[in-house]
């Protein structure tokens, strides 16, 4: 507009002066004697009524100017306005749609600084009692400017304090002297807080460091409603992430419920599949009913037999062991059943069998796949009775034993060829528990690790790196936690580094871990997906810095990540 009013009183500026030209030409003939003075009269009047009418004609065209200029003005205020709300708009989009605290907090921090025209921000979030928990900053490195951070966060704190913002336009003399002012020349400041009426998350702190570029009044109103589509940002990444760990509580909190409620802190890990069988437990814990433990060796089916035991209202006595296949058949007879004084050579005085000793408490047999049938039938008299004969003796003993039987072998292949007996066997398998093997429950292999890291190396942290925490999860434990135990047990003394790497693990699992498949042969398309998945989904949030980046990776959303975890039973 400044340009058009220029050319305008140019244009004018020009016309008036040729004007004026010829009106000075006109007036020199006009003193001719032959003119009428009448005539000049009448031209000079003439000439007095153009020049006046021109400056008439200025003034209005000067105030149309000046309101065109005004109008001007007001629209680019109004386009202004309307981009920043666009701004605004947008933000609180991209604010609202970020569920991450510290990534929303970057986000905010870099839009403020970039719209604002700031040359340095900060946003500080700070917990109940007005301590400071984090730093986003843009344009500055707060451990590389301590002293700024000190100025600004004394700003940021009496902000927080008063629950109001705070506004130098230019700086006054107490900060325009402090030092950090000085060397960083800084000349304006706001901040304010970011707050609703329940909580105060913290506050948005800019400087500038021009002072031909100081803050006005309506940048501060343009900050505090950034603010409010920062704090609007921060109540929604509670709200989701909120919502997101209910999908996983109620399963970690049944877990964590059934884990005070059983005793069984010896038994490790978190997986789904311990989880069923601790469900199990807890309801016939408290019962009688004989039990049979399946599973592979190595698997802790004696420790669930203890739990069951210690869960049980015969938990105040014995808990006896015996393992079939560990001693002889010919002397295993007499450890279960005792013997009387003289009942064979070497029998010098009696002593009382596991069984008798087992009176009021709990049997654990272990391997009772490897009993012979002649022992067999001598067992299952034992529960049929409730009495039980010393080897040489003709007198019964009565009895109260709880049984449990663990086996790593097929009890009904072996009914069915005939080398178990069937009446035993139905007479034992009131309840039957499967123990899951550690391929089976690879989530556990990190906890388990750690465990027993713990244990061999005096209480200490070490770490294990994320590639040889992803060997040990890929490896298929033909020994189950027994050959894990011995693994971490070897790394520990081995370890060459601060922390467990790979090279610190035995050879044979590397070497598998590069040969073989990561999921074994042998399952359903079903159970080999699920397993893949928990092992894969571990792996990426293992290597990811929060969940929102494992969901990122995955390609999927975070409810449905949430939701993943919660069907495969990892903890996140």
């Amino acid at each position: 507009m400044t340009e058009l009013r220029q050319k305008y009183q140019k244009l004018i500026g020009d016309s008036m002066s040729q004007l004026s030209s010829e009106f000075m030409e006109l007036t020199t003939l006009l003193k001719s004697p032959q003119v009428s003075a009448d005539v000049s009269k009448k031209v000079d009047k003439l000439f007095k009524m153009l020049m006046e009418a021109n400056r008439k004609q200025s003034v209005e065209a000067n105030i149309l100017f000046e309101q065109i200029e005004k109008l001007d003005r007001s629209l680019e205020q109004m386009t202004e306005a309307k981009r920043q709300f666009e701004v605004l708009y947008s933000s609180g989009i991209l604010f609202s749609s970020e569920t991450e605290m510290q990534s929303l907090m970057e986000k905010a921090v870099t839009t403020v600084v970039k719209e604002m025209k700031a040359d340095a921000g900060f946003i500080v979030l700070t917990n109940e009692q007005g301590e400071t928990e984090s730093i986003v900053s843009c344009n500055m490195k707060p451990e590389e400017n301590p002293e700024a951070t000190e100025m600004s966060t004394t700003v940021i704190r009496n902000t927080i304090t008063k629950s109001e913002p705070t506004h130098f336009p230019q700086f006054n003399e107490r900060f325009a002297m402090q030092q950090s002012v000085i060397r960083l020349g800084i000349t304006a400041a706001m901040c304010v807080p970011l707050v609703t009426k329940e909580k105060v998350f913290g506050a948005v702190y800019l400087d500038r460091r021009s002072k031909e570029n100081a803050f006005a009044e309506n940048d501060l109103v343009y900050l505090l409603s950034f603010a409010r589509q920062i704090v609007r940002g921060f109540e929604i990444s509670l709200e989701i992430t909120t919502l997101e760990k209910k999908l996983v509580a109620e399963t970690v909190m049944k877990f964590e419920d059934l884990r005070r409620e059983l005793k069984c802190e010896e038994l490790i890990g978190s997986s789904k599949k311990l989880f069923d069988v601790l469900k199990i437990v807890s309801k016939i814990a408290p019962t009688d009913a004989g039990v049979i433990l399946y599973g592979e060796n190595g698997t802790g089916k004696d420790l669930l037999a203890h739990i069951l035991h210690n869960n049980s209202r015969r938990s105040g006595n014995a808990f006896i062991t015996i393992n079939c296949g560990a001693i002889p058949a010919d002397l295993l007879e007499s450890e279960l059943f005792g013997y009387e004084s003289g009942a064979f050579t070497g029998a010098a005085k009696p002593k009382p069998g596991k069984i008798e000793i087992a009176d009021g408490g709990t049997l654990f047999l272990d391997e009772i796949g490897e009993l012979t049938v002649n022992l067999q039938a001598k067992l299952l008299r034992v529960i049929q009775t409730r009495e039980i004969e010393r080897l040489g003796s003709v007198q019964s003993r009565k009895i109260d034993i709880r049984i449990i039987v663990a086996t790593n072998r097929n009890i009904p292949d072996m009914v069915a060829n005939g080398s178990f007996r069937e009446d035993l066997y139905y007479r034992l398998k009131i309840i039957e528990l499967t123990m899951p093997s550690l391929r089976e429950r690879r989530e556990d292999v990190s906890e388990l690790a750690a465990f027993f890291v713990k244990k061999y190396s005096q209480k200490k942290q070490i770490p294990i790196s994320s590639n040889a925490m992803n060997v040990l999860e890929s490896y298929t434990y033909p020994g189950n936690v027994r050959e894990l135990e011995n693994i971490i047990q070897r790394a520990v003394v081995l370890m060459k580094e601060e922390s467990i790497e790979v090279a610190d693990l035995p050879p044979e699992i590397i070497d598998e871990e590069r040969s073989e498949p990561v999921i074994a042969g042998g399952k359903s398309l079903e159970d080999a997906e699920t397993e893949f998945r928990k092992l894969y989904i571990l792996r990426v949030l293992r290597s990811a810095k929060s969940k929102s980046e494992a969901a990122q990776r995955l390609g999927i959303n975070r409810t449905h990540f949430y939701k993943l975890l919660a069907q495969l039973g990892i903890d996140s």
